[in-house]
């Protein structure tokens, strides 16, 4: 309790708004990463959409988690091994389809929402940098997009095809560190809850060095923890389940 008590005397100023971001559209209320869940999470007021890109053979780019169908379509394979074609044919829940980035994109400039697509596993598809940067320029929607990675060469990629494009460097457990130069020159930062729990003076340092920090759940997201991490000053919390955080900040 000591250790907490010392950091929220230490902690500064609160962010005064903080952001509502909806990880894969929300699942708990529709099929994740699809145009379902992201309308869903659109009309519960986020402020963001959280997605992940990954790229087919035949070069489109697709919102899966995934490296493989399996999981979240009735279909079986790896993404980079199946057409656009093929996997627009599946079901990914509800009769919903696998969206194109293009598709999500549209719908999220029609609402005026930000959006947070994931660069996912970046080193399986050469070119996919470019590609996303090309659909966001082509939808003109830079303002409003922040590309994600756990990568930090392709989020320096993006940066070096276009530095308007901001990104931001997803942390994981233990990355308890979020001080000093950032990929591609972040300014968002995307650190675990469970490691900011352990160590929130990386919140404090981040904000110390004028970048502001989304943190996104692994198995702990609950009102409760939200309640938490944002008290300790968190710019926003990614989560699956938008209707709760927007009771949590009271919206």
């Amino acid at each position: 309790m000591l250790y907490y008590g010392l950091y929220f005397a230490l902690r500064g100023p609160l962010p005064s708004a903080p952001q509502l971001i909806a990880h894969r559209g929300g699942p708990v209320y529709a099929p994740e990463n699809t145009l379902a869940a992201f309308r869903n999470a659109i009309a519960t007021g986020s402020d963001w959409l959280e997605m992940d890109v990954q790229m087919t053979w035949d070069g489109a780019l697709v919102v899966m988690h995934d490296r493989t169908v399996d999981r979240t379509t009735d279909g079986t394979g790896e993404v980079r091994a199946l057409t656009l074609e093929q996997i627009r044919a599946l079901d990914a829940g509800d009769g919903e389809r696998v969206p194109t980035f293009e598709e999500v994109v549209a719908l999220a400039r029609e609402a005026g929402v930000g959006i947070l697509p994931e660069a996912k596993s970046a080193h399986l598809y050469p070119g996919i940098e470019a590609k996303m940067v090309g659909a966001i320029v082509e939808a003109d929607y830079v303002d409003k997009t922040i590309v994600q990675s756990f990568e930090p060469e392709a989020l320096d990629t993006i940066h070096a095809i276009n530095p308007e494009v901001q990104v931001c460097p997803l942390y994981g457990l233990w990355d308890l560190n979020l001080s000093g130069p950032q990929p591609g020159g972040a300014t968002t930062l995307c650190p675990m809850a469970e490691t900011v729990i352990l160590n929130p003076w990386m919140l404090r340092q981040a904000h110390t060095e004028g970048r502001r920090v989304f943190v996104w759940f692994g198995v702990v997201e609950h009102p409760l923890v939200m309640r938490f991490i944002l008290a300790l000053g968190a710019d926003g919390l990614m989560v699956d389940d938008p209707v709760a955080l927007a009771k949590v900040m009271g919206r």
